[in-house]
């Protein structure tokens, strides 16, 4: 998000009461996440962002990354994760694919510049 952030995940209960990773749907979560990132020239950032429920399938989220705060919204089908944001009054966008871990692997970008960014999100 020329500095973008976002995760999910978490463990489900098997039946017989042990920890085992659940299906991607299953393992995003709400809370917070580690950022790591590049932006489209090259530039690495670090950062967390917070995941808030606000239906069953919709998120907010809101990134700090380099003291900025980003704020989205987001979509999830269980396997993949869509993010609108804002930063500084630029519009941006973000596909995330979830992993069964509740990491998640994004390209995103931002406004005029055309260019992709990756992040990769890591529950904590």
């Amino acid at each position: 998000m020329g500095r973008m952030m976002t995760a999910a995940a978490a463990l489900v209960l098997g039946v017989a009461g042990t920890a085992v990773l659940g299906t991607p749907a299953a393992a995003q979560r709400a809370g917070f996440y580690a950022v790591e990132g590049m932006g489209g020239d090259g530039s690495r950032y670090t950062g967390a962002v917070q995941f808030t429920p606000t239906g069953p399938q919709t998120w907010r989220l809101s990134w700090r990354v380099a003291g900025e705060t980003i704020n989205g919204v987001g979509v999830s089908n269980g396997k993949t994760l869509a993010v609108a944001y804002t930063q500084g009054g630029t519009l941006g966008t973000v596909l995330y694919e979830i992993g069964p871990d509740g990491s998640m692997q994004g390209i995103w970008t931002a406004g005029r510049e055309g260019g992709l960014g990756t992040e990769r999100l890591v529950p904590r």
